[in-house]
């Protein structure tokens, strides 16, 4: 069938050889008699053209024609006019409302198949057309949605991104390229890459692009373009029709790692030196190590220290040179060529850097320039030595072979060795004044040590013989003197009894040090029994209680260990309460160390007493409250100390005290 055609005519009858016509050609007719029916069937049916006659009752064609093109559904049906009239304003009329053509009544059966088949072939055309122009509008879609999505892709890469072709030519590139190769999109599309940019040529970009594209294989590198100052990491992959590369600028972090090394170099060479120059506390020694490890470092010709003196002058102390060059030690330096504001400058941090004596431009004095010369100087970096704030001396190098730019690093590094050079001065002059205060220290400990031993032992004679005499004063005179007289002689006996004791205490003291016994292996709860046996008298008259957890044995000297648990004991038993003294030893192993407990339930010592106790001749209670000399605990503590511990004491007032203290323990140690 070649279409189905819709003729609209109030008189139908005059049409029926119009209809055998069309039906002989292979066409399905569908009839209307009124404007209304052509409109509902051409909806339901839609034919492919429409035959309208232009006069009709009711709604004539002309509306008829203006409805269906009103309906956007059947407004492309093609129609065509049927009239009698031929009057030129009503065909206008029709073709304004959108008809395609006319026929004149009566037909002529073969013009109007004809115009039918036109009309309906360039229909079929149109629709053809409309509907290629349809699917080529769909593709431009889909390319522009394509284009869209891949250019999406493209900038939602992380990495800068460039694609070429087998010409080298780029095809696809993505905003963040732009920054990197300082270049537009638009201005590199299209165009060769190495004609763009022509220095890669040859360079590691170039070699591994024409690797990729020959091996097909992926590579990724590293490498530096010189032309832009910048680091790139790349990663590029070979496809079909050319190369893809994929761009990081990693420049920074080249920078940082470059810094990083640079200062772990920097790091290194300043502990090495360091190590050198501090490894001896001896002043020359640390001066010459100094100058020959700056000079080894630095490869200079000459490293210099100068030193200036408390009088303004100053001079080279320590020097590293060449064979080839001059030496300066010995040499004085003019005091013009280092006036005293230049002392300040560098006492302020100032840093010369000279990279050519002779230059102008480097301000440097004639006078100065004059000397250095004398010692065939071309450059020289100078940095101040400073200890604790005040200028010591300088750090000097020269280049004598050729000028020389110092560079920031060189300068930094000679900075910092300086100021190490100004500590290890600074700790070989405490040494230095350690040692002497040491040894003055030990010469006037063991002056006191030998006066307090001579002291003592010659004052033990006088004092017997006055107890002796005034005791034989009593025994005759007894009966003949008054009770004053008696008491007199009673005080003086009293006083010379107390004179004996402190200087036998005193002399106890002394000889802690001095005349210590070799340490050997002790058994403390001999030592313990030993102690509590000397004081049988002093536990009895008091109704004490002494308990002892075992002891352990340790390296000591015997005797004093006697001594030390005598008096921490002695001092229980004097600082009692109005109970029975209960008097608890103890001790355990801790951190290589022995911790000893006595524990008493004596009178206690307030807080801000407990260190003051320890302290020779200090007491707290008055001599007719409790008896004694304030030594007996400090030779505790002279003890303790002796062997290599420390001892304190934890008391509440009322309710007792306890001595603790420490002594190695050998055993763990070893």
């Amino acid at each position: 069938m070649n279409g189905q055609i819709l003729i609209v005519d109030d008189t139908l009858t005059e049409l029926e050889g119009l209809c055998d016509c069309l039906n002989a050609a292979n066409f399905q007719i569908l009839v209307a008699e009124d404007g209304e029916s052509a409109i509902e069937i051409a909806k339901d049916a839609r034919p492919d053209l429409i035959l309208l006659d232009a006069f009709m009752p009711e709604m004539d064609g002309f509306e008829t024609c203006r409805q269906l093109k009103a309906n956007h559904t059947i407004a492309e049906i093609p129609v065509i006019f049927m009239t009698a009239l031929t009057e030129t304003i009503d065909k206008v009329k029709g073709f304004n409302l959108g008809a395609v053509d006319y026929v004149t009544k009566p037909f002529q059966q073969q013009e109007v198949l004809a115009r039918v088949q036109i009309h309906l072939g360039v229909q079929q055309l149109t629709r053809q057309l409309r509907e290629q122009m349809a699917r080529e509008q769909t593709a431009r879609r889909e390319v522009e949605t394509e284009r869209n999505r891949t250019n999406n892709i493209l900038e939602s890469i992380t990495d800068a991104f460039f694609a070429l072709d087998q010409n080298w030519r780029f095809t696809d590139l993505n905003s963040k390229i732009e920054p990197l190769l300082q270049r537009t999109r638009t201005e590199l599309l299209g165009k060769n890459i190495w004609d763009e940019f022509p220095e890669a040529v040859g360079s590691e970009f170039y070699q591994h692009y024409f690797r990729v594209r020959a091996e097909q294989t992926a590579v990724e590198f590293e490498a530096f373009y010189a032309p832009l100052d910048a680091w790139f990491a790349v990663h590029a992959y070979p496809f079909q029709d050319g190369i893809s590369a994929y761009f990081q600028d990693i420049t920074d972090r080249k920078r940082g790692q470059q810094e990083l090394q640079r200062q772990y170099q920097r790091s290194q060479l300043f502990s090495d030196v360091t190590l050198k120059i501090r490894q001896s506390l001896n002043l020359d020694e640390v001066l010459q190590t100094a100058v020959t490890e700056v000079q080894k470092v630095l490869q200079a010709d000459r490293v210099l220290i100068y030193r200036l003196w408390a009088d303004g002058s100053g001079s080279g102390v320590a020097e590293a040179v060449l064979p080839d060059w001059t030496p300066i030690l010995g040499n004085r330096f003019p005091e013009e060529v280092f006036p005293a504001d230049y002392r300040e400058q560098y006492r302020q941090g100032r840093v010369a850097k000279i990279a050519d004596v002779t230059d102008e431009q480097e301000n440097v004095a004639d006078c100065l320039v004059e000397f250095v010369q004398q010692f065939q100087v071309k450059a020289k970096l100078v940095v101040p030595i400073l200890i604790k704030a005040e200028l010591w001396g300088l750090l000097i190098t020269h280049q004598c072979a050729e000028v020389r730019r110092w560079t920031e690093f060189e300068i930094e590094l000679l900075q910092q060795l300086s100021d190490q050079i100004g500590i290890a001065l600074h700790q070989a002059q405490l040494l230095e004044q350690e040692t002497r205060q040491r040894q003055e220290l030990a010469l006037s400990n063991a002056e006191l040590q030998q006066f307090a031993y001579i002291a003592s032992h010659d004052l033990q004679e006088p004092l017997r013989m006055i107890t002796s005499y005034l005791q034989l004063l009593e025994r005759r005179y007894k009966d003949q003197l008054d009770e004053s007289a008696n008491d007199f002689i009673n005080y003086a006996v009293d006083g010379a009894t107390r004179m004996k004791t402190l200087i036998n205490d005193l002399l106890t003291y002394s000889r802690v040090e001095t005349r210590g016994k070799t340490f050997e292996q002790v058994n403390c709860n001999e030592s313990l029994e030993q102690a509590i046996a000397n004081l049988k008298l002093a536990i009895g008259e008091t109704q004490a209680t002494v308990i002892s957890d075992p002891l352990p044995e340790i390296a000591a000297d015997r005797t004093q260990m006697i001594q030390l648990f005598q008096n921490l004991i002695s001092n229980a038993l004097k600082f009692r309460s109005a109970e029975p003294p209960l008097i608890y030893l103890s001790a355990q192993s801790h951190s290589e160390q022995w911790l000893f407990r006595v524990q008493d339930n004596g009178i206690g010592i307030e807080p801000q007493y407990v260190d003051r106790i320890f302290v020779i001749f200090q007491r707290l209670h008055n001599r007719a409250e409790y008896p004694g000399t304030g030594i007996g605990l400090a030779i505790c503590k002279k003890i303790v100390e002796r062997h290599g511990g420390k001892i304190w004491v934890e008391s509440c007032p009322g309710k007792g005290s306890t001595f603790c203290f420490t002594v190695p323990d050998q055993s763990q140690m070893e």
